[in-house]
């Protein structure tokens, strides 16, 4: 009975694998060349787009590109190649690239406009990263705040102010406004507008004011210095000067130019009114 079981056990077994060894190579047969043809695919499709990303890793370094930036493109690039290999594979086992590419769509529809204030900060991250309207320690004026650079991320600048507060600034602010770079040339004009009283010799002030701006060490422009009466004003006339000094001695040369230009204003008698009213009382 023992040995009866056993034999009927035997022959079942025998024949599910046969049964699987023939689905197995009926398999092969049918669909074989699709696997090896996808195998094959996603291989070399793989070792192009790391191919892919290096090429472009390589390019990005050796351009004026941050670096905070060269790591976020590269992958950005590499991981959309391996999405394109992906649907190849897919397609090439009789999956229906149609539908696929639709719901693979759909799906960054969703997700783009689900982060579309994000997506547009990341855009303007990588614009300030690769066109460089300003860098790490400049000091700008844009979207509304000034300060100095202190870092540049994909999402955000930071901005260090003269008051030592640190602003978190959104990169599409950054972008969508006028943006004043103080530190991209390596001059910078201090303008001084100095009013003087209506009873001064003119000629006298304008000399004594070019005297003492163009003795001073900070000034570049000693030789060209524009210095000339500007406006009649209310209470004094107006004279304006515009110094080029370094950039990295723009406040200091500022604060100097203008201790010395009242000194000597003073030492001149030169009067600097301020504004006032004249009542004249009728009899």
């Amino acid at each position: 009975m023992e040995g009866q079981i056993v034999k009927q056990v035997g022959e079942q077994t025998a024949d599910w694998t046969v049964q699987v060894w023939d689905r197995l190579v009926d398999f092969a047969l049918t669909k074989g060349p699709e696997l090896l043809a996808a195998c094959l695919i996603a291989a070399i499709g793989y070792m192009i787009c790391r191919w892919i990303r290096r090429v472009i890793f390589n390019v990005l370094t050796q351009s004026s590109v941050e670096s905070s930036a060269v790591t976020f493109i590269t992958e950005i690039a590499y991981f959309f190649c391996l999405t394109v290999v992906a649907v190849m594979v897919l397609g090439t086992l009789g999956f229906s690239t149609t539908s696929l590419s639709a719901a693979l769509g759909g799906i960054g529809l969703g997700i783009g406009l689900a982060l579309k204030d994000k997506i547009s900060n990341v855009a303007s991250g990588i614009y300030i990263l690769i066109f460089c309207p300003f860098r790490v320690g400049d000091y700008i004026d844009a979207g509304g705040y000034s300060g100095t650079v202190a870092n540049i991320r994909i999402m955000y600048t930071e901005l260090q102010t003269t008051g030592n507060q640190m602003i978190i600034v959104p990169n599409l602010n950054m972008t969508s406004s006028i943006i004043t770079n103080y530190s991209y040339l390596d001059t910078r004009n201090v303008e001084m507008n100095i009013g003087v009283g209506y009873d001064t010799d003119l000629p006298s002030c304008l000399d004594l004011l070019r005297k003492v701006v163009t003795e001073s060490p900070y000034v570049k422009n000693k030789e060209t210095l524009p210095i000339y009466v500007k406006a009649l004003a209310d209470s004094s006339i107006t004279i304006y000067i515009r110094a080029e000094v370094a950039r990295s001695d723009y406040f200091t040369a500022m604060n100097a130019l203008y201790i010395t230009v009242k000194e000597a204003l003073d030492g001149a008698g030169i009067d600097i009114p301020f504004p006032q009213v004249v009542v004249h009382q009728g009899k």
